[in-house]
């Protein structure tokens, strides 16, 4: 049986998303996650939901009927995910005005910090270690993607 998506006509963070640089997330984990978890979600095959989406209903929430999180897609173009991901997964263009422009500065903007610290700790080893600590999380929620 084939997953289903929902999908969406806006190219646009909507402005709870925690990848867009002004939004109205709170500091240090934006949508109650730490910001590590989403960049070893980022980094990975996981269908991202948007969190203001009316039927949005956290980690169970329905792909079919829930929106994907397109701050988490023009992140994944701005960071150049070296990964290919799934054809379902939402793929937008990049926007690095609106939207982060690299895990380095995802990371300083909720952590506190200089960009630079975190582009020398973010380095593609860390961030596939993030990535394979997400996919090897037990949940029954999994929205990984095979």
């Amino acid at each position: 049986m084939e997953t289903k998506f929902k999908e969406t006509k806006s190219k646009k963070p909507c402005m709870g998303c925690p990848f867009k640089r002004i939004n109205t997330n709170e500091k240090p984990n934006p949508g109650g996650s730490h910001p590590f978890v989403y960049l070893g979600q980022t980094r990975g095959p996981f269908w991202l939901p948007c969190h203001q989406d009316k039927n949005y209903q956290g980690k169970g929430s329905n792909t079919e009927t829930v929106s994907q999180c397109r701050g988490a897609a023009i992140f994944r173009a701005n960071c150049d995910t070296p990964y290919g991901l799934p054809e379902p997964l939402l793929r937008l263009e990049k926007d690095t005005e609106s939207v982060f422009a690299s895990e380095a500065e995802f990371a300083a903007h909720y952590l506190g910090g200089h960009k630079e610290n975190f582009e020398s700790m973010l380095i593609p080893p860390v961030l596939d270690a993030m990535m394979s600590n997400e996919i090897n999380k037990p949940s029954k929620d999994r929205r990984f993607m095979k």
